[in-house]
């Protein structure tokens, strides 16, 4: 790329358009050098070997610098980097070649772009963290060594690369070779692009994210005996030090996650995301409850927490309040509607008080429901069953006498059986969500039996989470194991 200065930011922008990086790569070159606001670029030309070529007239630091490296494929280069180049904030490559990059950045550290959330990235190891530096490489089998504490952002492009940094917090993109990525102590997100070839990652210390294309159930999981897991199917890969794994199918963009827990203490904690909220676990709820795990917390503490989660109450809430949509309304709940009722839920009130409220709105008014139809519906929802002629009779008087619709609800909904009812309920969407079947009749006795007896929602959480068909049933939770 050569032009006399200054360089506008429209000629880099269509010299950026014309290169082979993706979209993604582009778009964090462009927020880290400021091109939707800046109006030149301080740039300059290298062939990896001479002094940088520095367009006419340009009198300031070089923020990026652009070069097509000499060589045929299988070709070695070592790239003779000065301190000119290694001031730069941004390196973009371009060659068949072998190259050999050993760099010490010292751009400043203040003011960087984040650039993370616009890389191939589902899922950051930390969002917050901005990058520093970036380089991209050609085609070829490359040696990248990036040393130094700065926040990297490295796109390896194709070829069986091999990719070092040093401990910042860094976005690695290994491309679609056979690629060894070793990273340090910072917070690292590793994207291990393609399918059908093999990678070896160490992520150190740190809180490190690996995601790779295709879905969990492409893969087989076997854990090794040094803080390791390797993967089969899709692609191939050994990974050291990671806690943190994201699977995108490349087709839908849909994300799944699998948490590497260190012992079997966080295990027990992180299954609670599929078991009680019946999803994957995210990267910062699981952060916050493996720290709780090995600070000590109590499993009990840490089920009452999801289980008083505004999450739990909002998804848990959202089959019994549409069954009072039905019965009361006559009409399947609009999503406007369940959503106001879900956060009320959320936010301490009772399917009582949804009850209530719903039995004295205007358009239940103008249903203008016999006595009768009315406390039938509400056992319907609220119990399960029909109403039994006496207590039928016994709250149709209420309404005879005095009671508003609002409190032979809230009456209904709150009972002791209607309680029992959501304790039966609670019991069978563990069992969904943790087991992936139905409850069969022994063990939903039994658990019913526990909370009857005074158990408590959390000790059946615990249980059901925690057993071993629940523990097979799993696929979003490791165990990884020490060095034995």
């Amino acid at each position: 790329m050569q032009y006399d200065a200054p360089v506008t930011t429209t000629q880099f922008n269509t010299f950026l358009t014309a290169t082979n990086l993706t979209d993604s790569t582009t778009a964090a070159i462009s927020t880290l050098l400021a091109l939707d606001t800046a109006t030149t670029v301080d740039l300059a030309s290298w062939d990896g070997v001479n002094a940088l070529q520095i367009p006419t007239g340009q009198t300031g630091t070089t923020d990026v610098i652009t070069g097509t490296i000499a060589g045929a494929r299988g070709d070695l280069v070592t790239l003779n980097v000065t301190a000119e180049v290694a001031a730069a904030k941004a390196i973009i490559l371009d060659s068949q070649a072998n190259l050999n990059v050993n760099i010490t950045p010292t751009i400043a550290t203040d003011a960087a772009a984040d650039v993370s959330s616009l890389a191939r990235v589902a899922v950051s190891a930390d969002a917050s963290a901005t990058t520093q530096f970036l380089l991209t490489t050609g085609t070829g089998d490359d040696v990248i060594i990036v040393n130094g504490n700065q926040n990297n952002f490295i796109d390896a492009g194709a070829g069986n690369d091999t990719i070092i940094t040093g401990n910042g917090n860094n976005t690695i993109i290994a491309g679609a070779g056979n690629n060894n990525v070793i990273t340090g102590s910072g917070n690292d997100t590793i994207v291990l692009s393609g399918v059908n070839h093999a990678d070896v990652v160490n992520a150190g210390a740190g809180y490190d994210v690996v995601q790779l294309d295709g879905s969990v159930s492409n893969y087989t999981f076997t854990a090794g005996n040094n803080f390791n897991v390797n993967l089969t199917g899709a692609q191939t890969a050994s990974i050291t030090g990671a806690e943190f794994l994201t699977f995108v199918n490349t087709t839908t963009s849909a994300v799944e996650t699998v948490v590497l827990a260190q012992n079997d203490t966080e295990a027990t904690a992180l299954r609670m995301f599929e078991g009680i909220l019946g999803r994957d676990a995210d990267l910062g709820g699981a952060q916050a409850f493996a720290g709780l795990a090995n600070s000590g917390a109590s499993l009990t503490d840490i089920a009452n927490s999801f289980l008083n989660s505004s999450e739990f109450a909002t998804t848990s809430s959202a089959a019994p309040i549409s069954s009072l949509y039905t019965e009361l309304l006559g009409r399947a709940a609009d999503a406007g509607g369940l959503a106001n009722w879900q956060a009320v839920v959320a936010n301490g009130g009772t399917l009582a008080d949804v009850a209530a409220g719903l039995a004295v709105s205007t358009e239940a008014q103008a249903l203008d429901q016999s006595n009768g139809d009315f406390v039938r519906d509400l056992y319907t929802s609220a119990l399960g069953r029909a109403a039994d002629q006496g207590g039928l009779d016994s709250w149709v008087s209420q309404l005879f006498n005095g009671a508003s619709r609002a409190e032979v609800a809230q009456g209904i909904v709150g009972s002791q059986e209607a309680a029992a009812k959501a304790d039966s309920d609670f019991i069978d969407g563990l069992y969904q969500s943790a087991i992936g079947r139905a409850a069969d009749a022994g063990g939903k006795a039994a658990w019913s039996g526990l909370l009857a007896g005074g158990g408590t929602h959390a000790d059946v959480a615990i249980g059901i989470v925690g057993s071993p068909e629940a523990v097979a049933h799993n696929d979003n939770v490791i165990v990884l194991h020490g060095a034995v």
